[in-house]
């Protein structure tokens, strides 16, 4: 292995300096990235696809799961913020012609986060400075697959999510920044363009969701650093700001504009036909009570980091994040725009993340992911580099220019051999818990409630499970004659407590009751209830005997 790149771009073909020392040819494939880190990134977006669509869910699911499979294939309205990118790509792709909705809705958090996975080679691409084509593309595929095997990114890999899309839409700001500051020093005319696409998905990411947000303050920094007169361009600086509003307009406008239109949707979370409704929605009014660390962010931060720590440590394998600590390190050094950039995402994404209360905050790291997954692969890159001169300062005196060379190349593949066991190991650990190919349990209860249920009966639910039971009734048609009456539908319909919604229907109509963990105690002491079993180790429904 030489440590030294010969030119790849043949006699004739425009070349420019890249902003990492490899060469932008001209013409190629995937502008300013060298053809051997194309390939790799090809190579790692299709396996990671092949092990999820292997571990995928088949069917639908509890909890938010359900959720997203079921508001884009109606055209409905998510909870708080809305999603409203989510719900327009999502209801494009469950047009699919194959596959049940639930599936299709699965299988683009799949083909989501693999695309992630392959923007995570080309962003690592962008970031490797040592010239050789194999160290170059092997230290960017192992990052690639550090990334698509840790534990989070492939959970939400699985199931129908708005993460999903979030991640790939982070990594892809994070790549066409790369390729404009890469364009700016190659002296591209139309480098300014890469920046704008990057505004437009920065723009379009809020419509999926905030977090997309707490990107800024990077960004802003990486703007800065790249061009420090990006004040006097302003014509492209009115071309970004356009275009980050375009995509945020043109998205949240499908809420207030869905609302208006007859029927009403099925799903019509906090009714937003209204400016305060709408507002409500958008700014997520209803979750404000979940901020309130927001105030005091470093207090009691031991505590609150002992959550994040556990969380962190799950998404690489071993020894992942020595290797992610050495390539900030090695980053800061020799570019530390990157370092900034990069160090400003995570940071910024942690501190919201440990300190919003969240049911299910694991997720929300996601895009710390994608920012440090690539400084794992600048330190595969500097470690195979250093073993490969090693070995080649040591045989200079008993081997000639060929022998060197090879025992370089031995040097640099052992490195890199070993530094792949990184995102092998953690397929292979964590293969048999993430693996949810045979999970239909919440495609059996719903099975099991509308087997138990009357004709014309209600059943008031709570949202973990209304979830898979609007699926059913609202994307498969099971089970019309059935009401159901989430926690959220007792506010938007007027009903203002389970106790008056219990008593508009009941003794017209059999009212059940799905009753959460937390109230199960207060529902059985004030009705006469009846449990009738669901399915095995799900929970079971109440009939209401008598008020």
């Amino acid at each position: 292995m030489s440590i030294h790149r010969a030119s790849d771009v043949p006699p004739g073909r425009r070349v420019a300096r890249g902003i990492n020392g490899l060469r932008a040819v001209g013409g190629g494939i995937i502008p300013y990235t060298p053809p051997a880190v194309g390939w790799a990134a090809a190579a790692v977006t299709l396996f990671a696809f092949g092990i999820y669509l292997r571990t995928m869910m088949p069917s639908t699911g509890f909890w938010d799961t359900g959720e997203a499979q079921t508001v884009p294939h109606t055209l409905s309205i998510f909870h708080p913020t809305g999603f409203p990118t989510y719900t327009l790509v999502g209801w494009l792709w469950s047009q699919l012609p194959f596959g049940s909705v639930a599936w299709r809705m699965n299988l683009l958090s799949a083909v989501s986060v693999a695309l992630a996975a392959g923007l995570v080679v080309l962003i690592t691409g962008h970031l490797v400075e040592e010239r050789h084509r194999g160290v170059a593309a092997g230290s960017a595929a192992i990052a690639g697959g550090a990334f698509a095997f840790a534990a989070e990114p492939w959970a939400i890999a699985l199931r129908a999510d708005v993460h999903a899309l979030h991640v790939l839409i982070a990594a892809l700001i994070v790549w066409l920044l790369l390729v404009w500051a890469a364009a700016e020093r190659a002296g591209a005319r139309r480098a300014g363009w890469w920046l704008a696409g990057a505004a437009l998905a920065f723009g379009i990411g809020l419509g999926n969701h905030p977090l997309t947000g707490l990107m800024a303050f990077g960004i802003a920094v990486w703007i800065v650093t790249v061009r420090p007169d990006m004040w006097r361009r302003w014509r492209l600086t009115l071309a970004c700001a356009a275009l980050l509003l375009l995509g945020v307009v043109g998205t949240y406008a499908y809420i207030p504009i869905r609302a208006a239109i007859n029927p009403e949707p099925p799903l019509f979370y906090a009714r937003p036909d209204t400016l305060d409704r709408l507002r409500y929605l958008v700014f997520a009014e209803q979750f404000h009570n979940l901020f309130d660390e927001f105030n005091r962010p470093f207090s009691a931060f031991g505590a609150k980091w002992v959550k994040t720590e556990s969380v962190l440590q799950l998404q690489y394998w071993g020894p992942g994040w020595l290797f992610v600590a050495w390539g900030a390190a090695t980053l800061a050094v020799r570019r530390l725009g990157a370092f900034v950039l990069l160090g400003l995402i995570a940071v910024g994404n942690v501190l919201y993340s440990m300190n919003f209360r969240d049911g299910d905050i694991d997720r929300y790291y996601l895009t710390t992911v994608v920012a440090t997954a690539p400084l794992l692969g600048v330190a595969v890159a500097s470690a195979a580099t250093a073993f490969a001169r090693a070995g080649a300062e040591i045989t200079r005196r008993t081997m000639g220019r060929i022998g060197r060379r090879r025992v370089a190349a031995l040097a640099g593949g052992i490195v890199l051999l070993l530094a792949a066991a990184l995102p092998a190991a953690s397929l292979a650990s964590l293969y048999r818990t993430r693996d949810q190919s045979t999970n239909y349990d919440a495609d059996r209860w719903v099975e099991s409630v509308f087997a138990a249920l009357p004709r014309n009966a209600v059943v008031m639910s709570w949202w973990s499970y209304s979830t898979p039971l609007w699926y059913h009734r609202w994307v498969l048609g099971e089970r019309p004659d059935v009401t159901i009456i989430d926690e959220r539908n007792i506010l938007d319909d007027g009903y203002a407590t389970l106790w008056l919604a219990v008593r508009s229907f009941y003794p017209e109509r059999a009212v059940y009751i799905v009753p959460p963990e937390w109230d199960y105690r207060r529902i059985v002491t004030r009705y006469d209830t009846v449990t009738v079993q669901t399915y095995p180790g799900y929970t079971d429904l109440l009939r209401v005997e008598g008020l």
